[in-house]
């Protein structure tokens, strides 16, 4: 980053690593000073806020069941349905069968995060005494940062199954617990999860529905555009990606392209066997970590 960017981070060496992060799992390390971290729903909520702000109606409980294509689409709902000049799918791996031509270019993934119950000031910063949030670099990783009210907030396990866990408290408290013994007996209060998306290659996946599609129909899809494949980089992606299919909608579709022309492999083993394939691809780099 530092050679082909001009970006500096801190190495952090083993001998230092103790003044950083008070846990026996970590070797070493890299310091972001110019990066971050921040509320996703405080953050999301001021964007609902924004947008009404600007006349945009936001219409909660209300998926859209089918798209009729065409020069102006037609977006059905259970109640109702509503016409638009263009059509942005951005539900991720929610879009519930309304565009199957891009179900096999992203797979679910659970994702479970807990925070814990109010911890003694003085401890929780000494387990991380810069306040810095945390992941590590395991192909399977768990993150995870303190907050302004003292509690950990711990995220990592994750489902390739589409199964939610047993108890994922209780597991997340056992991680938690493995990264910081002096959380041993630490209770969780809060433990909430759902499904992100990943492409095979863990790139972002850009375009317009009808590049997806063959036969004549194909031009009548030209003004639905898609975002999808955020593969875990969702919270700072999205608000690029939003800015870029805003320019192309507008007539300006250089940067957009850009990001559409990365090349994508659907994940193998057709509707019935992609998520059993997912599964023991993962389990592979899951015993990677492990060793």
């Amino acid at each position: 980053m530092q050679r082909d960017y001009g970006y500096e981070t801190r190495w952090i060496s083993p001998q230092e690593m103790q003044h950083w992060i008070a846990s026996p799992r970590f070797h070493s390390g890299i310091h972001d000073p110019k990066s971050g971290h921040l509320h996703p729903l405080k953050y999301s909520l001021g964007l609902a806020a924004a947008a009404a702000s600007l006349g945009v109606k936001i219409h909660e409980d209300s998926a859209v069941t089918a798209i009729q294509p065409g020069r102006v689409a037609r977006l059905r709902t259970a109640q109702g349905s509503v016409s638009a000049s263009h059509v942005l799918l951005a539900g991720n791996v929610y879009l519930q069968g309304i565009a199957p031509v891009l179900e096999a270019r992203v797979m679910p993934v659970g994702t479970y995060i807990v925070t814990s119950e109010p911890i003694d000031a003085k401890l929780i910063e000494s387990l991380i005494p810069s306040g810095s949030a945390v992941c590590d670099t395991n192909f399977v990783l768990d993150y995870f940062r303190p907050t302004v009210d003292h509690r950990m907030l711990y995220g990592g396990r994750v489902s390739y199954s589409t199964a939610t866990p047993m108890n994922p408290a209780a597991s997340m408290q056992r991680r938690m617990a493995r990264s910081f013994p002096q959380l041993k007996n630490t209770k969780v209060e809060y433990a909430w999860g759902g499904f992100v998306d990943i492409s095979m290659n863990r790139a972002p996946d850009f375009g317009r529905l009808s590049e997806r599609l063959s036969g004549p129909e194909r031009s009548d899809w030209a003004n639905v555009y898609y975002l999808q494949g955020f593969s875990g980089h969702g919270l700072a992606l999205t608000g690029l990606a939003g800015k870029l299919v805003a320019e192309a909608i507008a007539g300006d579709a250089e940067r957009f392209d850009t990001f559409a022309r990365i090349r994508h492999r659907p994940f193998p083993g057709g509707k019935l066997l992609r998520t059993p394939a997912l599964v023991a691809g993962m389990a592979y780099y899951r015993l990677r970590d492990l060793l």
